[in-house]
């Protein structure tokens, strides 16, 4: 028989070698292709969004709130909650005979190991009551008047008014009474008003949050501003108010539970700030929110009639 020529084991290798060679080009040519396609829908993706961002309500918001010094409007607010709203909130719920410990533990839904670490800080209502004498009134007054004061420069701030001196404090004063009514008021009627009533009783709440809201800009503002523009900033203010409090309901205790677990008594009073923190963020925001949308001209008719062209 004739042998079949066979050939050298070198040219086999070599024709191996090409061939793994080329294949690796063709996979580098995909993924090159494909980083490139990817890249030119990410650039069109954010050319959409320039093109959408421009002009539209979000940017006048972003603008409005940088305008405002958002974030450390936000944060001084909460400093002065901290250090003079607190002090006032105590001894204004120990003169009503009731913990503001209590209250603040029912609001937010803390379970009892949350609720215990915050009462720790704090000593008994009568205890608070019987400390009251002589110079703590005057100071007691001053703390309240400060924490008015801050809730009146922050929206002064928003709408660009200037402060008008002894009329602005009058009105902060009267302002920080009709607060220490309500205080009174919703920590003596609101746990039972929850226990029968659930549903309403936050059907009430959202009401009674915008109203608030609503008096207290019109009111602190001196009438500055027309009611019907404040309206919208009250209705955004009192939404973000219960969401808020539905946020915090569901993570504060945890929250103290662990800055108590990790820093002590000390970190509660961290864990407070951030919820301090969080009410400037939404006065502050609710604000602006609400300027927005009467400055744009929005109205819940036009976003109905725009949902509807936009799903047919």
């Amino acid at each position: 028989m004739r042998a079949t020529d066979k050939p050298p084991e070198g040219s086999r290798d070599e024709h191996a070698d090409q061939a793994r060679d080329a294949a690796k080009d063709r996979r580098k040519r995909r993924r090159h292709m494909a980083d490139r396609a990817s890249v030119r829908r990410a650039r069109r993706a954010a050319d959409w969004g320039r093109r959408k961002y421009s002009g539209s309500w979000a940017e006048y918001l972003q603008q409005r709130l940088t305008g405002m010094d958002f974030l450390n409007q936000a944060t001084l607010l909460a400093a002065t909650l901290l250090l003079c709203a607190v002090p006032f909130m105590l001894i204004t719920a120990a003169l009503a005979g009731r913990s503001a410990v209590t209250a603040l533990t029912e609001r937010l839904g803390l379970n009892h190991q949350a609720a215990t670490d915050v009462g720790d800080l704090f000593t008994s209502s009568s205890a608070t009551t019987s400390a009251v004498t002589g110079l703590s009134w005057v100071f007691f007054l001053v703390a309240g008047m400060a924490a008015a004061t801050s809730f009146q420069r922050l929206y002064q701030v928003a709408f660009g008014l200037r402060p008008r001196g002894v009329g602005d404090r009058l009105r902060a004063l009267v302002w920080l009474a009709v607060v220490a009514g309500w205080i009174a008021l919703g920590t003596s009627a609101a746990k039972a008003f929850y226990s029968a009533a659930p549903v309403l009783w936050w059907i009430v709440n959202v009401a009674a949050f915008i109203g608030f809201w609503w008096f207290t800009m019109w009111f602190l503002l001196a009438g500055r501003v027309p009611w019907r523009r404040l309206v919208p900033c009250a209705v955004a203010t009192g939404l973000y108010w219960l969401g808020m409090l539905i946020v915090f309901h569901f993570v504060f205790s945890g929250m103290v539970i662990e800055y108590d677990q990790k820093y002590g008594p000390i970190g509660v009073v961290f864990a407070l700030m951030s919820f301090f923190i969080a009410i400037g963020v939404v006065i502050t925001l609710g604000a602006a929110t609400g300027m927005t949308w009467h400055d744009r001209g929005m109205s819940w008719r036009a976003a109905a009639r725009k949902l509807r062209r936009s799903s047919s």
